[in-house]
């Protein structure tokens, strides 16, 4: 048991770049001003709800400088909406403006639409339906960390 999780470990973290490579791939179909592939993941983030610049840098591991920078990027662009943090004066919370709303909804569907028929195309009814099954429990085991 031990060395199949290895091994399927493994091939999550090799599928890990191809996944991201096709999701970035098709977000970026949507040009001249398509979202980056870290702008997509902000505003995924704050589809939650409004979150600060140092809780975004937590949850995708970078630096504050960075983050701030992508945050700027976003406000600039109309994406994200920058408002004063109630519990703290010193912070701001960011939050989906409603064209960026309209834009993560807009490219999230455009991505799972690829990915469906990527899925479709090169799996068989069978591979699929043994993926319906196990990914909600993975989803969930990885959920917990």
């Amino acid at each position: 048991m031990c060395a199949e999780a290895a091994s399927i470990a493994q091939m999550l973290l090799d599928m890990l770049p191809l996944l991201n490579r096709a999701v970035a791939t098709t977000i970026q179909m949507d040009a001249p001003d398509a979202l980056t592939m870290p702008q997509f993941r902000v505003l995924a983030h704050l589809s939650d709800g409004p979150k600060t610049v140092s809780e975004l840098a937590r949850r995708r591991r970078v630096t504050l400088a960075s983050m701030g920078q992508l945050a700027q990027a976003l406000v600039e662009r109309g994406l994200v909406e920058r408002n004063p943090d109630p519990q703290d004066r010193r912070q701001y919370q960011l939050s989906l403006s409603l064209a960026g709303q309209e834009r993560y909804a807009a490219t999230y569907a455009l991505a799972l639409s690829q990915l469906t028929t990527l899925l479709g195309e090169r799996l068989s009814s069978a591979e699929l339906a043994a993926l319906q099954t196990i990914l909600p429990r993975l989803h969930h085991a990885l959920a917990d960390q």
